[in-house]
């Protein structure tokens, strides 16, 4: 690495904007002879080997001010994603650009498109500002997209194709990365596992497919300038040797083989790693300003990166790379060419299959399978443990409970109830002369008062009668006599007593 010709060299370095807005994203188009940058709002082509721009300023007629850019795979399609929401594909004639599909508006912003690559780009993937993910058929104009709501991130800022096109890989700015399945006869897009890669303050930045020596892999940048690698499908979190950056890695790329690792952080410099031996490649690039996006070629001879002041940076590195990687065979490094199979990059990427475990009740998995039901709690021993509960039908026109917890809290109430009235229910009997139907106000007053006193023993007195008033019934202002029956104040009858289930007797008789 000490040699000039084995160094990285820089080419171009050309001013996007005089106002010194940050490039938000890049990309290489047509063959690598052009660079795309997105900054101010809108689009704009350089020319790779002159550095001069080509043509006007990409924007549509409502001036959305575009923050995501992915070329197709055959170059010659752009899709970008706006801060009002919308995806657009664009098509350069070399001069001119024209929007060839649009979608409609959304409520959050289009922080990241993907296009995928093992269809030709017959499809792309947008993540937005509020957590949504939305895969849009191209050939319908970007019409009756699959999506879901249910990543578990906040917010996304990175989206990523597998090489299969059956995952998403999206992360954004959380501890957690998500990894989504893809299934296109189902018209569905399912959250397939959420990994935790770091604990708080730090956060992740940037995410990425990778490939190791025998393995694929996802590559995750942090906030605090490390850069940690989760081994697939064991999900053994490793991390680089080698000098760490020291800010926000913004931005984590792959080399077109898949086994070289460029990364662009907020310490003003651009690194090179190998993901086979987990090292760094040469030392890093310097920036005059924080790198904020990063591209290779699609040749793999040079890499263009923007900064935050509106520069964009043309590195060749076509000797820098082929000179510090290895030439053996890194799946034979021992000499025994038994002792590990070679590893196909093509492989297809193992998923978790969780629910189609679950859901056929496979016993090989440790959970409870989704389509049983779960078995009923116990609380021990107490007071209604005795009480058969009766059958409540709750009329259809009922109106919905707005959450679980108001469903159960209506449910154990009108269980509840229905338990109260049989314990608390005796055998009403039939005055003999009117003159029984008047109560002793002045002896059953001093009864309830002597309960309420010593309201821990069992005290039954059923010739004593027992006042409705109209506040608890709600039947007519005339007082009723009937048996009663004193209980011990448990920790049910003083939930049920707060829940206004049962009446309660009063302080004074008349």
């Amino acid at each position: 690495m000490s040699s000039l010709a084995n160094k990285p060299v820089l080419e171009k370095v050309t001013e996007v904007n005089r106002d010194k807005q940050r490039v938000l994203a890049i990309a290489f188009l047509f063959g690598d002879r052009h660079i795309i940058a997105c900054s101010h709002g809108c689009l704009q082509v350089i020319e790779a080997k002159s550095g001069k721009f080509v043509g006007d300023p990409w924007q549509d007629k409502e001036r959305s001010q575009i923050c995501a850019v992915d070329v197709s795979p055959d170059g010659e399609r752009v899709a970008t994603g706006s801060k009002d929401g919308k995806i657009q594909v664009w098509k350069w004639n070399g001069k001119t650009a024209k929007i060839i599909a649009q979608s409609e508006k959304h409520s959050a912003a289009a922080n990241c498109v993907c296009w995928s690559r093992h269809d030709g780009g017959a499809h792309i993937a947008s993540g937005f500002d509020d957590g949504r993910v939305a895969v849009w058929p191209v050939a319908s104009g970007l019409k009756n997209p699959m999506s879901t709501d249910d990543t578990r991130l906040r917010y996304i800022h990175t989206i990523n194709y597998s090489h299969d096109g059956t995952q998403l890989l999206v992360s954004g700015y959380d501890r957690e990365i998500s990894r989504l399945t893809i299934d296109e006869k189902a018209q569905e897009v399912e959250v397939d596992e959420v990994i935790k890669i770091c604990n708080n303050p730090e956060h992740v930045s940037s995410a990425t497919w990778a490939v190791t020596t025998d393995r694929h892999a996802i590559v995750t940048g942090l906030t605090d300038g490390k850069i940690k690698i989760l081994e697939l499908p064991e999900g053994r979190l490793l991390e680089l040797e080698g000098p760490d950056h020291s800010d926000l890695v913004c931005a984590v790329v792959l080399f077109p083989d898949k086994r070289v690792l460029a990364s662009a952080s907020y310490d003003r410099s651009l690194r090179f790693w190998d993901l086979g031996a987990k090292r760094p490649i040469g030392q890093p690039l310097p920036h005059s300003a924080d790198p904020t996006c990063v591209a290779f070629a699609t040749n793999g001879n040079s890499v263009a990166t923007g900064t935050c002041d509106g520069e964009v940076y043309l590195w060749d590195i076509a000797n820098f790379l082929s000179s510090a990687m290895p030439t053996e065979d890194v799946n034979d490094r021992d000499g025994d060419a038994t002792a590990r199979p070679p590893f196909n990059p093509d492989s297809p990427i193992p998923t978790r299959q969780r629910k189609a475990q679950r859901l056929h009740g496979d016993p090989s998995f440790p959970g409870r399978p989704l389509n049983t039901r779960r078995p009923p709690i116990s609380y021990g021993r107490d007071f209604f443990d005795d009480v058969r509960a009766p059958v409540v039908e709750v009329p259809s026109t009922a109106t919905p409970s707005v959450s679980k917890r108001f469903s159960l809290s209506r449910r154990v109430k009108v269980v509840a109830v229905s338990l109260m009235q049989q314990v608390l229910r005796a055998p009403q009997t039939q005055p003999d002369t009117p003159n029984e139907m008047l109560p002793t106000t002045t002896a059953s007053s001093g009864r309830v008062q002597e309960s309420r006193q010593n309201h821990r023993q069992y005290q039954v007195a059923s010739s004593a009668p027992r006042v409705a008033f109209d506040q608890q019934s709600g039947a007519t202002s005339e007082r009723t006599t009937q048996a009663a029956v004193l209980v011990r104040r448990t920790r049910w009858v003083n939930a049920l007593l707060r829940m206004g289930c049962i009446p309660q007797y009063p302080e004074q008789m008349d």
